[in-house]
């Protein structure tokens, strides 16, 4: 793996915390500003609503600029939203630092994969695409692992956290102004696609699909959902411990690559959507033994099980297409996933009105609806992985 591979994954890593170190901080908003469950979704989440847009747009344009003109104002822009998050004082200025980081993870997080992949020797390749899967994941892992200490810990909880991410994030600047570009500059005129190869477009919106939109469906739930569940439901107090939540949701998707390496990335998304939806099911049954630690082992199980879905669906994008199309296709499956975190908007409302453990039990239902439809339909459409043949 080159150097430029790992620098990339690097910002990648610094980018995706940033917009999951909220996760521990939703009692506290719930009680300093009064919002209600709905409302604590609709915080979480209302930054995936820029994200689609931008994602589908910057993929596009960076296949035809560059990969940095794009990534390096992402990332000015994802410091300038935690520095909003940092001073917030008001519910307002709370949803306008998200739009921000919505923004960001919008310009930055498929042309960011597509950067690190780029930067890797074509044998390595699928390796390369792992790696920006790890970043993704353990990234998102350590924002609420991290936020969970601080605020635990050290004076201010609800604003030092992001601040102390705003100066990595001009790390992250640094380090990608240092590293070469991998796309020259392309007089052509830029078109809105999807890179989907020709001839797999039912394949793909019937099998990755519905497998990245669960994946990040259930990230959603229960970066979201679940805080104010253990909070409310099963009593827990310590902020640090829903971080933890957080992390093994996110984080151990990290881990996946490690203890999955080699397995065929179709067999990899099959397995892992199956087995997370299953694995939901789980989270409802805390509220009946009363333990929280049949949530912390239940994130851990899930975000394993997820990562295998990123791991294999980025690895199908990271060889199914040559280089031009590399940052709209990785960019349209991201787009797909956060679309995945908007339903759970409806999954907080929902809950005023049935109470968390019930409409924990329906997320779960909708999530075993969805694996159905990747292992049913989706299997037979897509029945292997063909790799994009370079010319000799």
């Amino acid at each position: 793996m080159t150097r430029g591979a790992w620098a990339a994954a690097f910002a990648l890593l610094v980018l995706t915390m940033g917009t999951s170190i909220i996760t521990p901080l939703f009692p506290l908003y719930q009680d300093r500003f009064a919002l209600s469950n709905g409302e604590i979704t609709l915080l979480f989440a209302i930054y995936s609503l820029t994200v689609a847009p931008t994602m589908l747009l910057m993929g596009n344009l960076s296949d035809v600029i560059g990969r940095k003109p794009v990534i390096l104002p992402a990332l000015l822009a994802m410091a300038l939203g935690s520095l909003v998050m940092g001073l917030a004082d008001s519910v307002p200025v709370l949803f306008a630092g998200r739009i921000l980081q919505g923004l960001a993870i919008g310009g930055m997080l498929g042309v960011g994969t597509a950067f690190v992949v780029d930067h890797a020797r074509l044998e390595y390749k699928a390796r390369a695409s792992e790696l920006a899967g790890l970043a993704f994941r353990v990234g998102f892992g350590l924002g609420p692992g991290l936020g969970g200490l601080v605020a635990a810990n050290l004076p201010d909880p609800v604003h030092l956290p992001f601040r102390m991410h705003a100066g990595l994030t001009a790390i992250a600047v640094i380090v990608v102004l240092l590293t070469p570009e991998t796309i020259r500059r392309s007089r052509g005129v830029m078109r809105i696609g999807v890179g989907v190869p020709a001839g797999q477009l039912w394949a793909f919106a019937s099998f990755l699909a519905p497998a990245i939109f669960l994946m990040s469906f259930l990230d959603g739930t229960l970066l979201s959902v679940v805080p104010l569940y253990m909070s409310d439901t099963l009593g827990v107090e310590s902020v640090a411990l829903i971080g933890l939540v957080g992390f093994l949701i996110l984080g151990m998707g990290g881990v996946s690559p490690f203890l999955f390496s080699g397995l065929d990335p179709r067999r990899a998304v099959m397995i892992g959507a199956g087995a997370a939806a299953a694995s939901s099911i789980l989270i409802v049954l805390a509220a009946g033994v009363g333990s929280v630690l049949v949530v912390v082992a239940a994130a851990g199980l899930i975000g394993l099980l997820n990562g295998l879905i990123l791991q294999g669906a980025t690895t199908i994008c990271g060889i199914s297409v040559p280089l031009r199309e590399r940052g709209k296709l990785i960019s349209a499956l991201y787009m797909t996933a956060y679309s995945g975190t908007v339903p759970t908007i409806g999954i907080g409302y929902l809950s005023e009105s049935i109470g968390l453990t019930a409409a924990l039990g329906c997320a779960a239902l909708a999530a075993l609806a969805l694996a159905s439809i990747v292992l049913g339909l989706g299997r037979r459409l897509y029945p292997a992985v063909i790799p994009y043949a370079y010319p000799a």
